[in-house]
This record gives structure tokens, C-alpha cells and sequence, in this order.
């Protein structure tokens, strides 16, 4: 059943009093003890909510824009603003089933694909309109303008691409590229054209007009393995993990090989790209880090950090990853050695490649904005155990 109004009261409940905010009174309220110098090498907390969520974990962030999307187990969305932490609204999205997918900003509303439908609200958590499909959703969604691209399941182990008009009141589909696998993969677009890998082991690239781009044999780069983690592009290249074992970045306008890299087991986790470096995950070894723009075509690593899993964010020098125990570490860009690591451990981390901050939850509710302390002088408290002890602002 429809849980909007309800969620609806809730939020507004919780604004009325306060309920979740991180303002600076109540934040001051909980100080352990007055802001002092930082030293280099830690880690400071900006602003905190605790949702109070025991009983309903946190097991998702999402960084999009302005907003910070926590999502709970039983699939409720708590949006956050990204400055100051204070909680927007409590959403519900319409659930058909299947997963909750991670939300698409398209202007002032939000798209929330799961099961076969896709809830469209705005950005204030009211309800616009729901898209009905006549089949599940396979994958996150990308966009260009009012045009979503979602992977959909077929049936018989197939898939489709679908190019949907979400400003249409029937029949919302424009177009449908069947694979011969699930298109697992949430789709990259760069410059109007939609780049989508599948379960068959093939990655297309198509147009608006579901026009094939790439002038190769069946236009489509072919592998032995599967893709069944995102895809990403930027005006280097496009970059796509496969289960042979290999990370892909080919090129935008012909689909040729531009550089690969070989882990020696399958690849299931997407590839994080930035300025000068992608970052891998690769099961049994941790975080790769591979020269983007120079190297050989069988790119070897820059470095190694093997307890890491997850990347984080990054500044001119450091980039911080997720210990696989749930820590922090601050490694050097250039060489790998870990610089220093976080006291406190968290459950959940959004991805940021907008800034060096970092956003972290506990599974009980307690989200954190989180900076890294690189030069001595800064005024605030460092983070220590958020499970245990609250932290003060940084000033």
C-alpha cells in the first residue's frame, strides 16, 4: 500500500521538531568538549544526523547534486542536504517490487526506478506521476533531458535497452535495442549517445534514434565474459568490467580497445574514473589504481592498497578509500602508501568525486559529512567513535 501521505506526515513531523537535524544549537548541545587545533592526518566531522534508524538500517547513500539519498532496508528515502545535513523530506517510492534503484535527478524532480514502475517525485518528496513498463527493470537510469535510458528484462534470459519518455502519458517507450543477456549495467551517455554493456558479454553504443556508433561487426564490442556492473564515460574513453577478468576503456567513437587491464579473476564491481587515475575493485587484491591517459595498452597498476574496497573522494594529493573493516584511509595519489586512517568505522559510504569530503553512515542512522584534515590550523573536533561519542562541528 501507498505510503506517501504517511511518510509525508512523518517528515514534517520530524522538521517541526527537529527530529534528525544537524543545526549548529543542536550540534553545540552535543559537544564532548570545545573545537580545538587539528592536527594534519585526521579526520574532522562538518555535520551529523542521527535518524535513529535501528530498526530499519541504513544500507545505501547516494550523492546526487545538492542532496544526500539514504536509503533503508525496507526501501524508505531520507533526503539530506548535502551542506548542512538537515533531513528535506522522507520519502516512500511507489514499490512494484525488485530492487529500489538509485535515483535520477532530472531537473527539479527525482526518478525512483523499481519492479516495473518508475515513481517520479519532486524535490520537495511529494508525488508527480508513476511510469508503468511491461517489464522489470533490470538497471539504474541515465538521462538525456526528458529521455530515460533503463536496462529491462525480456524474458528467456534476454534484455533491452528502452529509451522512455517520461512526459508521455501512454506508452512511454519510444524504443527498445534487445541483448541476447540481462543488461545488468546502468548505462553511460556522453554527448547524446547511450553506451550500455550486457550479460551476452557485448557493450553497444547507440544514438538517440537507437542508430549504432561503432563501425564494428555487429556494432558492438563482443567479449568471453559478462558486464554486469555500470558503465562509465568521460571524453577519454568508456570504461566497462567484465567477468573474463578485464577492465576495458575503449574508445568513444570507434569501440577499439584504447587500453585493458587483466586482474586474473572476474571483475564485478564498476570502475571509479577521475581526472588522471581509475580505480578498481578487484576481489583478493583490493583497490587498483591505473594511469587513465598514459601507459601501455596492457596497463599495469600505479598502485596497490589491499585492504581498501571502496573509493570514497579525493583532493590534489590523497584519495580516500574504504578499509574493507570500515575504516578510512588517506592514501598518496602518486605511490599508494597510506598517509593516515580513520579511529571510527562506518557501515555504509556515498561515492563523491565533486570535493574531498566524505559522507558516511552507521546502519542505525547516523549519517556524517566528513573532511579531511590535511594542513594543521583547522579549528573543530576530531572524529572518533560516532558510535559511542557524539562530535562537534567544525568551525
Amino acid at each position: 500500500m501507498k505510503r506517501h501521505l504517511l511518510c509525508l506526515c512523518l517528515c514534517l513531523t520530524a522538521l517541526a521538531s527537529g527530529f534528525g537535524c544537524a543545526s549548529r544549537e543542536k550540534n553545540a548541545a552535543r559537544k564532548v568538549s570545545g573545537p580545538q587545533p587539528l592536527p594534519s592526518g585526521s579526520f574532522a566531522e562538518q555535520w551529523f544526523n542521527d535518524l535513529k534508524l535501528a530498526k530499519d538500517p541504513i544500507d545505501e547513500l547516494y550523492l546526487r547534486e545538492d542532496v544526500l539519498f539514504a536509503y533503508t532496508k525496507s526501501d524508505l528515502v531520507y533526503a539530506i542536504g548535502r551542506s548542512n545535513g538537515e533531513l528535506r523530506y522522507l520519502a516512500d517510492p511507489e514499490h512494484s517490487g525488485g530492487v529500489l534503484r538509485p535515483p535520477l535527478l532530472i531537473g527539479d524532480l527525482v526518478l525512483y526506478p523499481t519492479g516495473s514502475t518508475i515513481d517520479i517525485l519532486n524535490n520537495h518528496g511529494r508525488p508527480v506521476k508513476v511510469v508503468t513498463l511491461d517489464k522489470p527493470i533490470r538497471s539504474g537510469a541515465v538521462n538525456i533531458g526528458e529521455t530515460v535510458y533503463i536496462g529491462l528484462d525480456h524474458g528467456g534470459g534476454y534484455g533491452v535497452l528502452a529509451s522512455i519518455d517520461i512526459v508521455k502519458a501512454y506508452k512511454p517507450i519510444t524504443w527498445e535495442m534487445m541483448t541476447y543477456g540481462a543488461t545488468s549495467p546502468t548505462p553511460a551517455v556522453f554527448e547524446k549517445t547511450i553506451y550500455e554493456g550486457a550479460e551476452d558479454g557485448k557493450l553497444y553504443a547507440v544514438n538517440e534514434e537507437r542508430g549504432g556508433v561503432w563501425p564494428l561487426a555487429g556494432g558492438a564490442f563482443v567479449t568471453q565474459g559478462r558486464f554486469v556492473s555500470d558503465i562509465k564515460v568521460d571524453d577519454f574513453g568508456v570504461y566497462a568490467s567484465n567477468t573474463d577478468s578485464k577492465l576495458y576503456c575503449l574508445d568513444r567513437a570507434t569501440g577499439k580497445i584504447k587500453w585493458q587491464y587483466y586482474a586474473g579473476v572476474p571483475l564485478k564491481n564498476a570502475p571509479t574514473v577521475t581526472a588522471q587515475i581509475v580505480y578498481q575493485f578487484v576481489p583478493h587484491t583490493g583497490i587498483v589504481a591505473l594511469d587513465k591517459t598514459t601507459g601501455d595498452i596492457n596497463r599495469r597498476p600505479r598502485w596497490i592498497a589491499p585492504e581498501a574496497t571502496q573509493y570514497l573522494s579525493e583532493d590534489d594529493k590523497l584519495v580516500y578509500l574504504r578499509r574493507k573493516d570500515g575504516h578510512i584511509q588517506a592514501a598518496d595519489k602518486v605511490t599508494g602508501k597510506i598517509q593516515f586512517e580513520s579511529k571510527s568505522k562506518f557501515d555504509v559510504f556515498a561515492v563523491n568525486q565533486k570535493d574531498a569530503l566524505i559522507y558516511a553512515a552507521t546502519s542505525a542512522g547516523r549519517i556524517v559529512q566528513i573532511k579531511p584534515i590535511v594542513r594543521e590550523g583547522e579549528v573543530g573536533n576530531i572524529v572518533v567513535d560516532l558510535r559511542d561519542e557524539p562530535i562537534a562541528l567544525v568551525r
